[in-house]
């Protein structure tokens, strides 16, 4: 399968949202809904893809503020995330006790499960349940790319001081699930520019 994958990042938090299209059928998701929905949006419209699902890394708000505005604009979507964090996005409850925010409850969701393949109409994509930054973290690849959320970054890994995190399970899953896959996997963070697992494998001070 041939893909392309689009980046759009918002201007508070520098969080990146995906359009992941399949060249061939033009099925695409986007991964994770940032505070500017409408950047991606316009992708949506100049691409002229078959939008499927709406796909989440986890559910802190800079990842899921974007949803009802995309929503609204491409229809009822279905927004696919981990059981964990479902109640988020489903009852509106918030991820973090320290940060309390409002957001739009979404009625149509898909799990997440590891080791179950998530099929977005001819995407599929491998889940792998990442957590520590938060529990329900996942990271999700297709090909020779993979979408890591907040768990690996360039240079850096996602934070483990919110009471719901757990430092050691965030190192034991970038370990064992991200730094097991090949060296020329290209790694599309939460924030910051992509990578590649060998770059990170070699160079990440915190994977020392």
């Amino acid at each position: 399968m041939s893909i392309l994958v689009t980046a759009t990042a918002d201007g508070q938090f520098g969080t990146n949202s995906y359009l992941v299209e399949d060249l061939k059928t033009h099925d695409a998701v986007i991964i994770d809904a940032n505070l500017d929905p409408g950047a991606v949006l316009r992708l949506v419209t100049e691409h002229h893809v078959n939008m499927r699902a709406i796909v989440l890394t986890h559910t802190d708000v800079d990842h899921i503020a974007g949803l009802p505005e995309l929503i609204d604009a491409l229809g009822p979507l279905t927004v696919a995330l981990h059981d964990a964090e479902k109640e988020v996005v489903v009852k509106g409850k918030p991820l973090r006790r320290q940060l309390a925010y409002n957001v739009a409850r979404v009625e149509a969701t898909d799990s997440l499960v590891e080791g179950i393949p998530y099929r977005a109409g001819s995407l599929e994509f491998e889940v792998l349940h990442t957590p520590g930054h938060s529990p329900g973290g996942v990271s999700l690849r297709i090909g020779d790319v993979v979408f890591t959320g907040d768990a690996l970054f360039a240079g850096s890994i996602g934070r483990s001081d919110f009471e719901n995190s757990d430092g050691a399970a965030l190192l034991e899953g970038i370990r064992t699930k991200l730094l097991t896959l090949p060296d020329d996997v290209i790694v599309y963070s939460g924030h910051g520019p992509a990578t590649t697992i060998g770059e990170e494998r070699r160079t990440n001070p915190f994977l020392a």
